[in-house]
């Protein structure tokens, strides 16, 4: 039996500028499941938020041009008219943003805000829908819950702001959270906070959740399965268990040489990568990666694209000469 929630087949995001055309991302494909937890990590530019803000439909079009597939529970999605659509985010699947200040209503109170998707999706109004609120402000560690309803956004630090916004996202019970460098701006101690709650609450009610995030260290302690997205394509795919393990593309190996590992007496030399991530207008004809890879051969990296392959299981990377698994 087919569990996938959503199903992402060849998404493609391409924007035109002025200096042409920017290819962002490029044949993207993924599912995910009930209860599973999918990361989808690179460095700024490589197109991820890019790509989740297609899948919920948040693109403008144009200047934005998406193609591909999106399905949810067998549903195509990047056809509907925003009418349909409204009727799925929020209820469907949720988001939460990476700086809650920009997302957040300034000039409307956090129970408002919160309150007003219950509306649309549950039909709650009145005290029921303020209970409910309250109940989800305490649910995601915000003390006084109750008063905190009548509170703005400004009247509140990062990290409470970044719950109120996991709050909102989890409003209507969705079958898949996405959460975009959900942790990026917060301090280590209340990060951990957030990981922990957003795990502790997807065990709870089974949603599945995409986290999008540059941050190798919060992905080993919550992902099931991780993508690793270069130049707009995932470049490796493996269970985060294999990922760390047995790194297999030159890309994911060089990220994981960079970060520190705490313990030791003498920490080995981080590990760094030359040069800049390719320009979006500017692609190369072949591996994005190549012209930073220490391991491409010139022709063939150079002039052909690589595709997916499988290196055993789930395990798969998009390079003409993979890594050998290290002993």
């Amino acid at each position: 039996m087919n569990d996938a929630i959503l199903e992402v087949r060849d998404l493609t995001v391409r924007f035109g500028t002025k200096r042409g055309v920017a290819h962002v991302v490029n044949g993207i494909s993924y599912t995910i499941n009930r209860g599973e937890t999918l990361a989808i990590v690179g460095e700024s530019g490589s197109g991820k938020s890019v790509g989740v803000l297609a899948l919920m439909g948040l693109l403008p079009q144009p200047p934005a041009l998406v193609t591909g597939s999106v399905r949810y529970h067998g549903r195509e999605l990047l056809d509907l008219p925003p009418r349909e659509w409204r009727s799925i985010r929020g209820k469907g699947m949720a988001m939460i943003f990476q700086d809650p200040m920009a997302s957040l209503n300034p000039v409307r109170t956090i129970g408002y805000q919160l309150i007003e998707p219950m509306e649309h999706h549950l039909r709650l109004k009145g005290k029921a829908a303020q209970n409910r609120a309250t109940d989800l402000l305490d649910l995601v560690g915000i003390p006084s819950p109750k008063e905190r309803l009548k509170n703005y956004p400004h009247q509140m630090s990062g990290g409470m702001r970044q719950r109120v916004m996991i709050a909102m996202g989890l409003a209507c019970d969705p079958d898949v959270l996405v959460a975009d460098e959900a942790t990026t701006a917060l301090d280590v101690t209340t990060q951990a906070q957030i990981v922990e709650l957003v795990g502790r609450l997807q065990e709870k009610i089974g949603m599945a959740v995409i986290w999008i995030t540059h941050d190798l260290g919060v992905v080993a302690g919550i992902a099931d399965r991780v993508h690793v997205m270069y130049g707009g394509r995932f470049m490796e795919q493996a269970s985060v268990d294999n990922l760390f393990a047995t790194p297999r593309h030159p890309y994911t190996r060089a990220l994981l040489g960079s970060i520190p590992k705490p313990g030791k007496e003498r920490p080995a030399k981080l590990m760094t990568i030359a040069g800049m991530p390719p320009d979006p207008v500017l692609m190369p004809a072949g591996c994005p990666f190549a012209p930073r890879c220490a391991h491409a051969d010139g022709a063939r990296c150079d002039d052909t694209i690589p595709q997916m392959e499988s290196l055993g299981g789930t395990h798969g990377a998009a390079c003409h000469y993979p890594l050998e698994a290290k002993s």
